[in-house]
Formats: structure tokens, C-alpha cells, sequence
């Protein structure tokens, strides 16, 4: 089923949305858009067979607000990643802002900024933003400066782990239209994919220091899914568990693959793993034995390694001896650190691994 109202025939954003059974969270988003002072927008939303029943609730609100929207319902479960594309498959902006059912724009001029950001620096082919908490206000960092970083394969590579949340994050959107593809539908990471592939293929990517999202609305009574929220198992056999996260670095070394040249491929992509090794695989090691156990995320350890097959991904002798060196490094570190003392630190590590970038 789809339901259209369009007040706007060529905004200049498109707010998409992906969602499954958050409605009450969904519509909380939808009033932080209605209020906005800038209104050449429209909301794309996509639902991926919700099965709460509250569809009708979710269009009433949206038939009585002053929004221009698409809504479009899929009888069948989307995973996360064909969810957010059928989105932005519903989009006419001139940008897709991508945006989640759970999440707000962080005050009533957001939309209007973003535009005079976009004034300022010129048309992006991508952007991100800065969010923050619902609950406390404290702002997550991800961009540290306002400008233009660039645009090319290495530009893409220092970046991409900026994307991982997706609020905040915008798209050229007849460029992400241009980019469809399933291949790697199950990493969860389809944003990050499309800014990786539009940047590194010449389109600028702008960074702005505005707070543009107030990430995990409260609701009292209700609560979303979340990892950190499961059974622990147990008992927790140690097997190879390849979860969405072990995917990051085949997709980003596919997205920026046709910018890359003969003597570029290792230097770049070394740059790429050399993140992945160092920040993002030991944070979320630490992260499961924290809520799951040692042996769950030694699991987790071994389908990273299962998926990283860096001499298809074409890294020379050399280059694959490193990395798996760097990779068994930092991955026995993160299984015998104890929490604690990660946590304490947790702060001074966020910050060095954003430095990386610069």
C-alpha cells in the first residue's frame, strides 16, 4: 500500500525514513518535523511489514499534520538495509536526509540550517552532521570542523565510520537513487556504502558541526529492541559468529574499489582496515563481553576473520601479513582488557578514534 501527499513538487530535502514497529517513536519524529521553519521537505517513510497494527494510527497523524509525505508498506519483512533503500526510492528531494524511526531533529530550525550550510559550502554529494541524546543533551562529536573535506577515495576512507549512526547523514539524492544495489543487503550499513561510493567516485563531502538529531526518543512504557537488552546465552558455546559489523570492510573497499588506482589500492584501503583493526572491532568486542560474554565475543572475533579475506580484496603479500598482524593485536588486547578499565577510558578513545580523520 502507498499513500502520497505531496504539498511540494521539488523540495529540496527528503527526510527517509525506515521503519518496523517503533509507531509511537515514529510519530514523535514526524511532530519534530511538522514544527520545522523551513518547509521545502517531504517525509519518505517505508515500512517494512510492521506487525504492531498501528498503521492506520501512524496515517491518521500523518493525514492531519502539514507534512508533505510518502508512505509506502511492504507486506513482507525488510531487513534494515532494503528498508532504507525503499525510502529513499520514494524521495523527489534534492537531498535525502536519512533518518531513524526512533530519533528527532534536534530543534526547530534544523532544516533551515542545514539549508544555509549547503548555501555556504555549495551542493555536497554527501553530509554529515553531529547528534545527541534525547535524555541528557550530550552531543556526539563525529565532525569536529565545518567545511568541505574533499572528495576522492581517501577522503571516503577517513570518513566512513561517521555514518555507522545514520541521523544526521544527507545524500545527494539522485546520485544514491543512481547507486541501488542488494549486494550487500545484511551489514546493516547501506548508508555507509552510499557515501563511500558517491564520495569517492567526485562528489565533495561537507562536514558541519551543527547538532542536527536527538538520537533514542523516550517514550514512558515503551522501549526499542537493542543487542544490549537480549538474553545473555548460556550456556555460550564458542563458535564463529558473523554478525552485520563484520561486513563494514568488504562493502567500504567495494564502494571506493572504481576510484582506485594500481598504486593506490593498498595505501587507501590499509587505511581502511587499519580503522576497523584499531577502533571499531575492539569497541564492540569489549561491548559483548559486556553484555554477552568472553566466549560470545571471541565468536564474534572469529567471523570477522572469516569474512576479511584480504587477498581477494586485493592487498598485496605484504600488506595482508600486517594487517592480520594488527588485526590478532588489537582483537587479543580487546578480549583480555578488562571492562572496567575500558569504560573509564571509553571518552579519550572516542576522541582519538575521531582524530584519525583530521
Amino acid at each position: 500500500m502507498t499513500v502520497i501527499r505531496r504539498l511540494n513538487e521539488t523540495p529540496i530535502f527528503s527526510v527517509c525514513i525506515p521503519q518496523y514497529n517503533r509507531t509511537s517513536f515514529l510519530i514523535e519524529a514526524c511532530k519534530s518535523l511538522d514544527v520545522q521553519t523551513f518547509r521545502e521537505f517531504e517525509v519518505c517513510i517505508s515500512d517494512g511489514g510492521s506487525t504492531d497494527g498501528r498503521e492506520n494510527e501512524l496515517l491518521n497523524y500523518l493525514k492531519v499534520s502539514q507534512l508533505s509525505f510518502a508512505y509506502q508498506r511492504h507486506e513482507n519483512n525488510l531487513r534494515y538495509d532494503t528498508n532504507l533503500r525503499a525510502s529513499i526510492a520514494l524521495a523527489q528531494g534534492q537531498y535525502c536526509i536519512l533518518h531513524g524511526n526512533d530519533d528527532a531533529l534536534a530543534g526547530l530550525e534544523t532544516l533551515q540550517q542545514l539549508f544555509d550550510c549547503i548555501k555556504k559550502y555549495g551542493s555536497p554529494g554527501a553530509m554529515i552532521t553531529n547528534f545527541e541524546d534525547w535524555r541528557t543533551g550530550t552531543v556526539t562529536r563525529r565532525v569536529r570542523m565545518t567545511g568541505v573535506a574533499g572528495t576522492g577515495p581517501r577522503v571516503a576512507a577517513a570518513h566512513f565510520r561517521n555514518v555507522s549512526f545514520v541521523g544526521g547523514v544527507l545524500l545527494d539524492r539522485a546520485e544514491a537513487q543512481k547507486l541501488v544495489t542488494d549486494k550487500w543487503d545484511g551489514s546493516e550499513m547501506y548508508q555507509m556504502y552510499l557515501m563511500a561510493r558517491i564520495v569517492a567516485t567526485g562528489k565533495p563531502l561537507l562536514l558541519t558541526e551543527l547538532s542536527t538529531v536527538r538520537k533514542d526518543i523516550q517514550i514512558p512504557g515503551e522501549s526499542v529492541d537493542s543487542y544490549a537488552k537480549r538474553a545473555r546465552l548460556s550456556p555460550c558455546p564458542i563458535e564463529t559468529r558473523v554478525l552485520p559489523l563484520a561486513y563494514i570492510g568488504p562493502l567500504i573497499s567495494d564502494a571506493i574499489a572504481p576510484a582506485l588506482t594500481r598504486n593506490t589500492r593498498n595505501s587507501v584501503l590499509e587505511k581502511v582496515f587499519q580503522q576497523l583493526y584499531c577502533f571499531t572491532y575492539p569497541f564492540w568486542l569489549v561491548e559483548y563481553r559486556r553484555v554477552q560474554s568472553w566466549k560470545y565475543a571471541l565468536g564474534v572475533c572469529l567471523g570477522i576473520k572469516a569474512t576479511h579475506d584480504l587477498h581477494a580484496i586485493g592487498f598485496s603479500l605484504t600488506y595482508r601479513v600486517w594487517l592480520k598482524l594488527l588485526f590478532w593485536a588489537t582483537s587479543l588486547m580487546a578480549l583480555l582488557v578488562p571492562v572496567s578499565l575500558f569504560e573509564s577510558c571509553r571518552e579519550r578513545l572516542f576522541s582519538l578514534a575521531k582524530s584519525f580523520a583530521r
